[in-house]
């Protein structure tokens, strides 16, 4: 059992937002670029661009996601979240993995997990998140090469990584994608492995 895959079940994945800020092995790339339609269409682009090189293989060993509830238990559906996880990932499939306590507004998290998901529910679940500009906080894990691929909304996406040789092996690959803003810190990054 990878040690990425050892963390989400177990839940010690740290999960505090944003994922970037908050690992140690952190990518952060730019997705939308130009202004109005061309803009989601380039982030849509962008983000199946970077799945690509990620998956290349196209096997995504699990997919996993945030479901809120408030105060009386009852699920936050911010713009029908949970009919438009419904419509891409298949929640019989799905196990609950954790669920933490949060605070008074949201009372809890639970995070579900599917294994094996197909390229073609990423691509669904990355358009309908790009193109309706909703975050499902839906992320895609690779087991074999220790990472998650998280597009965060139509700006941008993370890529948490769990082994310093994969990182840097990525980090080649993607640094034509990366956020200018984050650009010295992923190169500080690199040059500290």
């Amino acid at each position: 059992m990878s040690d990425l895959r050892k963390q989400i079940l177990d839940g010690s994945f740290l999960y505090t937002q944003p994922w970037f800020y908050n690992n140690k092995l952190a990518l952060r790339c730019e997705l939308g670029i130009g202004e109005g339609k061309e803009y989601i269409e380039n982030a849509f682009h962008r983000a199946i661009a970077i799945a690509n090189i990620l998956f290349d293989n196209k096997k995504i060993d699990a997919a996993f996601y945030h479901q809120y509830f408030d105060k009386d238990g009852r699920a936050y559906d911010t713009n029908d979240l949970t009919l438009n996880i419904d419509a891409t990932v298949e929640l019989d499939r799905c196990a609950l993995i954790q669920q933490e306590e949060i605070d008074d507004d949201i009372s809890a998290v639970k995070r579900y997990i599917s294994y094996d998901v197909d390229f073609a529910t990423l691509v669904n679940i990355l358009k309908h998140q790009i193109e309706c500009q909703i975050n499902p906080l839906v992320s895609f894990a690779s087991f074999d090469d220790q990472f998650i691929f998280s597009v965060y909304d139509d700006r941008g996406c993370d890529i948490v990584f769990y082994s310093g040789e994969k990182f840097k092996e990525f980090y080649l690959k993607l640094e034509p994608f990366f956020l200018d803003y984050d650009r010295e810190k992923i190169k500080e990054i690199f040059e500290s492995i």
